[in-house]
């Protein structure tokens, strides 16, 4: 985990861990917000002078309205965009930008549209649930280093959280490298190579021939 930030109890593990990727930006995004548990989380922390709350469904906008109405939060530092965030034009410097909730598709159509409005400063925390590997794939070719992964188990889902830098550094490798650590490592190979086992393209051989190395079963 990369900050010692307080957490908020209120917040669910998968939650919890994109937050936990925070380092101390003046900025937070929260695109695919839903309910704005994550983005609002930030609203005592010292360093945060606004907090951005970004979602293209209208009842889930009207809903936030109506939450921070009589909010003890001080509606000046929350600002709710009814936006896709492929549309979204960001702060250039310290940004903390979540972007969870969605397709890996989605994902990286809205990475590619915030990567010239990133710099150093910024961090990218993203948590996809479908088209990981086409993803990955994706990122690897944009000039976006990987900070850290990890995998989080939660109500019987896995999911993948990626944290991102713009600049040098180790590129997202195309089937992941620190994910297979640990026990629940172990159970994602399990469950990906039961999954893929049944496909016959040429990604997924490869995804099953990367799982089945004996090298990877060391590691975790």
């Amino acid at each position: 985990m990369m900050s010692s930030s307080k957490v908020s109890p209120f917040l669910s593990a998968r939650l919890s861990a994109l937050r936990s990727y925070y380092q101390k930006q003046k900025n937070i995004w929260d695109i695919g917000c839903d309910h704005g548990l994550l983005g609002l989380s930030f609203s005592n922390e010292e360093e945060v002078e606004r907090i951005h709350l970004v979602d293209p469904s209208a009842a889930v906008i009207k809903e936030l309205q109506n939450k921070l109405k009589d909010s003890y939060i001080t509606k000046g530092e929350i600002l709710i965009h009814h936006q896709h965030g492929q549309q979204l034009s960001i702060e250039t410097t310290s940004n903390c930008i979540f972007i969870a909730g969605m397709g890996g598709k989605e994902i990286g159509e809205i990475i590619i549209h915030l990567l010239p409005s990133l710099d150093a400063t910024s961090s990218v925390v993203i948590s996809p649930h479908r088209k990981i590997l086409e993803l990955r794939a994706l990122l690897r070719e944009l000039p976006l280093a990987l900070v850290q992964e990890e995998l989080i188990f939660e109500d019987g889902q896995f999911y993948q959280i990626l944290c991102l830098r713009k600049g040098e550094g180790p590129r997202v490798h195309p089937y992941g490298r620190d994910i297979w650590k640990k026990e629940v490592g172990k159970h994602y190979r399990d469950h990906q190579m039961k999954y893929f086992g049944v496909h016959e393209d040429l990604a997924s051989k490869g995804y099953m021939e990367y799982l089945a190395d004996p090298k990877l079963l060391k590691s975790t």
